[in-house]
């Protein structure tokens, strides 16, 4: 089964991007006559149907609400992964450093959803206590800690950590703050086991949706992703949890969080856009969805 991906407010390793704080990847799998259909609302002389080009103009904004609203666009036919990248990089600190430590301390982290707790502790550290300025100021050096790996970050992380620490005054959230000053001992190891796209949201939102799509439809796909830098670089690294990590079907994972392995994808191909009428289908979505998305948490906050 072809399943066509392509995705919205991808900004890489900067996940605190203000502007775009929302990431999308949405997947379908409708033929061409399908896409062409349901995209025929929108007339307009450019070679490609895009989101952002037509948002400026309002005689583009009921073709595009006749659009999202058609019959044909259900779950069914259609799977999205959104984040909060605000959260997501939280998340992406407790994976790396927090887990590390209590992995190398003997305790078990995953299991019962700890750290899905944690994440979400965090955030509201970073997002809507008084607290928020410090802890995004120490999620802007993670970020920036994970794409340098050089002992300035290093330094300047760990120095923050301390001084938030050193501000904490109730001795349980210290007990909670603490496993992320002793990840210190093992960041080195840390570091050298990631790479420049370790944070980037491109790898879980794919494994994700192609898992969905085969416990949904009980066939194995053929993933046609919109050209991405970042899906290119994990490309063999996805083939080979697809074809070669096991030869026997096993579900990894705890309570509802689980996923198939080996993958069930047969291939994955990076495709140009401006030839895919579905791929534009899938942009429409997609970045509608993460407007929609960043316009809700620009008024919840």
């Amino acid at each position: 089964m072809n399943i066509y991906f392509d995705e919205a407010g991808n900004t890489g390793q900067n996940l605190l991007d203000e502007n775009q704080p929302i990431y999308v990847l949405v997947s379908h799998n409708f033929s061409i006559e399908e896409a062409e259909a349901i995209l025929s609302p929108i007339k307009t002389n450019s070679s490609e149907v895009h989101f952002k080009n037509l948002k400026k103009y309002p005689k583009y904004q009921k073709p595009i609400k006749e659009i999202l609203n058609n019959p044909l666009i259900k779950y069914e036919r259609i799977k999205i992964a959104y984040y909060n990248k605000k959260y997501a990089l939280c998340a992406h600190l407790v994976d790396q450093l927090v887990e590390t430590t209590f992995y190398n301390l003997g305790l078990d982290y995953y299991e019962n959803g700890l750290n899905i707790m944690y994440a979400q502790s965090l955030y509201l550290q970073a997002h809507l206590f008084e607290s928020k300025l410090e802890y995004t100021e120490l999620l802007e050096r993670f970020q920036k800690m994970i794409r340098n790996k050089d002992y300035e970050s290093i330094d300047s992380f760990y120095l923050k950590a301390e001084e938030i620490f050193n501000h904490i005054e109730k001795e349980s959230e210290k007990n909670f703050f603490f496993p992320i000053l002793k990840s210190k001992d093992f960041i080195e190891d840390i570091l050298t086991s990631i790479n420049k796209f370790s944070i980037d949201l491109a790898l879980p939102s794919l494994t994700i949706l192609s898992d969905v799509w085969y416990k949904n439809e009980n066939v194995s796909i053929k993933i046609i992703h919109d050209d991405s830098k970042q899906v290119e670089f994990w490309k063999d690294y996805i083939i080979f949890m697809a074809k070669h990590i096991s030869k026997k079907k096993v579900d990894v994972g705890f309570d509802d969080r689980k996923m198939t392995f080996p993958l069930q994808i047969d291939s994955i191909e990076m495709v140009d856009s401006k030839n895919h009428i579905q791929i534009q289908l899938s942009d429409l979505i997609g970045s509608s969805f993460a407007y929609y998305a960043k316009n809700i948490l620009l008024e919840q906050n």
